[in-house]
């Protein structure tokens, strides 16, 4: 059903998270799996003129840490069959190129981490999951954070004590 597995991949334990369940459906698929790291494109300020931070070395250490990820990827995986891919210089907003990635790929799911936000958070800081199922044709299974414990109340820690 799934020939070509796509999971990006940031370094986050969100992502972390989608890696393992990624792996799990390719071995149960025999499908190709690839770990994808997009590197950050450089700043760009915006002003009376547009200026973009050019430091050849902050480039070379994100493309670096990037390696370094995928490397761990397949390290945690115990797989030496994973192909990883590094993307410097695709599409500068990140659920583009990993959507560019996944056509160009022939990817049939892309498997991704996703906070699961709502509301303002949503809006404010967007999410790249989102993004990505806006702009590709084949499914994309989003692994969510765990819901951390609930939060206590009054009520709850008077009953504690009390008990």
């Amino acid at each position: 059903m799934f020939d070509h597995i796509l999971v990006p991949i940031d370094g986050s334990p969100l992502s972390a998270l989608a890696l393992p369940v990624a792996a799990e459906l390719a071995r149960c698929h025999h499908s190709t799996l690839t770990v994808l790291y997009v590197v950050p494109p450089l700043p760009v300020i915006y002003g009376d003129a547009v200026y973009t931070y050019d430091d050849p070395d902050a480039s070379e250490r994100a493309k670096a840490e990037g390696q370094r990820l995928l490397e761990d990827a397949r390290t945690a995986l115990g797989s030496p069959n994973i192909r990883l891919l590094c993307l410097e210089g695709g599409d500068p907003r990140t659920a583009q190129a990993i959507a560019d990635v996944a056509e160009q790929q022939h990817c049939s799911l892309v498997v991704m981490g996703t906070h699961g936000r709502s509301g303002l958070d949503r809006f404010f800081l967007g999410s790249v999951a989102e993004g990505v199922m806006r702009r590709i044709g084949v499914p994309v299974l989003l692994v969510r954070a765990p819901k951390t414990a609930a939060p206590v109340t009054h009520k709850a820690a008077a009953q504690e004590v009390a008990g």
